[in-house]
């Protein structure tokens, strides 16, 4: 069985949420913080609107420590809206699904997707050995926090935080990070590209955070899948802009990479 085949079972089960259904539901708070924005005190919440439902649970590990799942095992799907209250009243709140359109067969639109009970590596080991006592201390690990909030766009104000969106190549997880955009909740971007969320490794925006970069990463190495460009990015933040610039090598057996292109990423 293939890890999207066992990702396609996993959520085979999400299939009975509708959005008329989630539209009438009432909010489930997730998880909430004090922040200050401008001088004003505020309330942030992650909450669900509607039916949540189990991704990759724990009664199915074999399911669940596949690389498909790896990174969202023992997670919760449904509608989620990120929200932002001053006294108590709803002055912002932001929808992150789009950001998880990628994610294959059997997802459905308007859903997203958060991590929820940590995976160990002895799992697998543990819930062969009892089910029942596996089952119940997984359910008393902590939930995973989703508002760590920090600077990663280095405007001087720790107002961002991460949200994983999906499991990239060698089960390496990719981030985009919500912060304030034009005094509204919304997904971070380059400054090349701001029609679309800034996807990275968590690695590169701690990066960013810490340092401001330059930062490179690479997207495909010579000689990957018998690839005949180097691709990578340099990325570097500063006063809330985040830069991108793309470049091109072209790969020669015995020789070192030739530069072919740069552009904005």
């Amino acid at each position: 069985m293939t890890p999207w085949t066992c990702k396609a079972l996993a959520l085979a089960a999400l299939l009975a949420m509708t959005g008329p259904a989630a539209a009438q539901a009432d909010l489930t708070i997730r998880e909430e913080r004090s922040v200050t924005v401008d001088g004003t005190p505020e309330v942030w919440q992650v909450a669900w609107l509607g039916p949540v439902r189990d991704y990759c649970e724990a009664v199915s590990p074999e399911v669940a420590m596949t690389p498909a799942c790896a990174l969202f095992a023992r997670g919760q799907a449904g509608r989620l809206l990120l929200r932002r209250l001053r006294g108590g009243t709803v002055v912002d709140q932001f929808d992150p699904a789009p950001a998880f359109k990628g994610m294959g067969e059997g997802w459905t639109e308007g859903w997203s997707l958060l991590p929820r009970h940590m995976v160990r590596d002895d799992d697998y080991e543990r819930w062969l050995e009892d089910e029942g006592a596996f089952l119940r201390a997984v359910q008393e690990r902590p939930t995973a926090t989703v508002l760590e909030l920090y600077d990663y766009n280095r405007d001087g104000k720790a107002q961002e935080f991460l949200i994983r969106t999906e499991t990239g190549p060698s089960g390496r997880g990719l981030y985009a990070a919500v912060g304030l955009i034009g005094g509204k909740l919304g997904f971070l971007h380059s400054t090349g590209r701001p029609d679309r969320a800034l996807v990275l490794p968590r690695d590169i925006w701690v990066a960013l955070r810490d340092r401001g970069g330059p930062v490179a990463q690479t997207k495909t190495a010579c000689g990957d899948t018998g690839a005949s460009l180097r691709s990578e990015q340099i990325l570097t933040a500063a006063d809330g802009r985040i830069g991108v610039k793309g470049r091109d090598y072209e790969c020669a057996l015995g020789t070192p990479p030739v530069l072919k292109a740069e552009y904005d990423g």
